[in-house]
């Protein structure tokens, strides 16, 4: 694994599973419907998890004592079942319902003795607002050392056909990972000769990167990356369940807001949860007067990497504007902090950390979580964020499962210490949902969040 990968593998710390996860929602009319799409999914993941995708049949394999970087082996023992489930809604078979049951499903740790991803097929959607009775959809769970957002898109993606009943988008040349990724298991002594020579060469190239990376570090930026991080509502111990929950905005009227204002989506997704927040923490009596601070993770793969596993993101911070009452001149700040944070996201204190990260030994990262969690430290670190806002972007086409269209796609990310909100932008060809992840202690059972979302959503959008 990458010394980023095996952060977010051997990170992990109570009440914090570093996965990802999805609900992507299918019409299929009914239960007959749903029992094709299960098949056909199920075949689909067993195809690509020989053919395009062997990762889907790794495990991880850890040397004793963390003297290594853990390594991606196949699994002798794979097989389907152990990651495949079938529940049906249950009553009143509505958004909350739905909702409930997700939360529960993000909140269980993925088994580390297995390869770590899960899929959950839930029919009966028979009450949804604005999704056809008889609707099924998929939940999808896979960890963050195993793909970054776009990846774990991509790979789900590939399941997808364009026309119904087409084949797969994943049999199409080059849509697999990359065919010189080696899965087979390095004999023992290899692993600690490996070792070895890695534990001597860490020093050096630390100390190169230090001096490297210098100038960076002690110049400083300036801009929201070091902007004051207010303590906030959500700056708090993040407890074990999960609440979620998300809205839709219509394409047609993203389109002539950006055309309108000369910004992005993605800027207009942020004007939206600054508003939200800005709303929900004045209702709660705890709005700071300085502005939230977003984390917001960017792409840096490049066009040959699209196959490639694991992480490839740099992060910027951006200012959400909750110091800005009005929708109209948040958005046109929101956008000039996200174009300034694009350029500077290969920069300054972010880049340097994460290649700092890169020369750490894996056993002092575990020490060191281990540490703030036995001695309390974890819950009294001062924040460095209060919520992550990501955007991943979905298929500009109608995708199908089979003969079923694709309804709806809504993405969930990792809460993180002291961060207990994190967003998702997600798209369809109509329509782009901005979802959320927290927990009850701080959003309650989500009602008031997304209507506070919903509310923002209209202040830019007035029916």
């Amino acid at each position: 694994l990458s010394a980023l990968d095996n952060l977010m593998l051997d990170g992990e710390l109570p009440n914090l599973p570093m996965h990802m996860s999805a609900i992507t929602l299918y019409d299929t009319q009914g239960k007959r419907g749903g029992d094709r799409l299960r098949a056909e999914l199920e075949a689909r993941f067993e195809a690509i998890a020989k053919e395009h995708f062997p990762i889907l049949r790794c495990k991880v394999k850890r040397l004793p004592l963390h003297l290594d970087r853990s390594y991606w082996v196949d699994d002798d023992r794979f097989s389907l079942s152990h990651h495949v489930s079938h529940v049906a809604l249950p009553k009143p078979r509505d958004w909350p319902a739905l909702y409930r049951l997700f939360g529960e499903f993000h909140a269980r740790p993925l088994d580390s003795t297995r390869p770590l991803w899960e899929v959950m097929f839930v029919e009966g959607l028979d009450k949804l607002d604005d999704v056809p009775r008889g609707a099924t959809a998929v939940f999808i769970k896979i960890h963050h050392s195993v793909f970054d957002g776009k990846g774990a898109l991509r790979l789900f993606s590939s399941l997808h056909n364009v026309e119904p009943g087409g084949p797969m988008l994943a049999a199409a040349p080059g849509a697999g990972e990359d065919p010189t990724d080696d899965f087979s298991s390095p004999s023992m002594l290899t692993r600690y000769a490996r070792a070895w020579w890695h534990n001597i060469e860490r020093p050096f190239d630390l100390a190169g990167t230090l001096l490297k990376l210098a100038p960076q570090l002690f110049r400083g930026t300036s801009g929201s990356e070091h902007a004051p991080v207010p303590d906030c509502h959500f700056n708090r111990e993040v407890a074990a369940d999960r609440v979620i929950g998300h809205i839709s905005m219509d394409m047609r009227a993203l389109r002539k807001l950006e055309k309108k204002y000369h910004c992005t989506i993605n800027d207009i997704a942020m004007c939206v949860i600054g508003g939200a927040l800005r709303s929900f923490l004045l209702e709660e009596a705890e709005l700071p007067r300085d502005s939230l601070q977003s984390l917001m993770p960017i792409s840096t793969r490049r066009r040959d990497e699209t196959g490639s596993i694991g992480n490839h993101v740099s992060v910027a911070r951006v200012a959400l504007r909750t110091d800005v009452p009005d929708a109209h001149e948040r958005l046109q700040k929101i956008h000039k902090e996200t174009t300034k944070g694009k350029q500077e996201s290969g920069k300054g204190s972010s880049r340097a950390l994460l290649e700092i990260v890169d020369e750490i030994h894996p056993a002092l990262i575990l020490w060191l979580g281990d540490w703030l969690v036995s001695s309390g430290r974890i819950n009294t670190l001062a924040p460095t964020i209060n919520t992550v806002v990501t955007n991943v972007p979905g298929a500009q086409q109608q995708l199908f499962l089979g003969d079923a269209p694709q309804i709806d796609y809504l993405g969930f990310g990792p809460l993180a210490p002291n961060t207990g909100l994190f967003h998702t932008v997600s798209s369809t060809p109509d329509k782009v949902s901005i979802s959320f992840l927290s927990t009850a202690e701080l959003v309650g059972n989500g009602t008031t969040y997304k209507e506070c979302l919903a509310n923002s959503w209209g202040e830019l959008n007035p029916a």
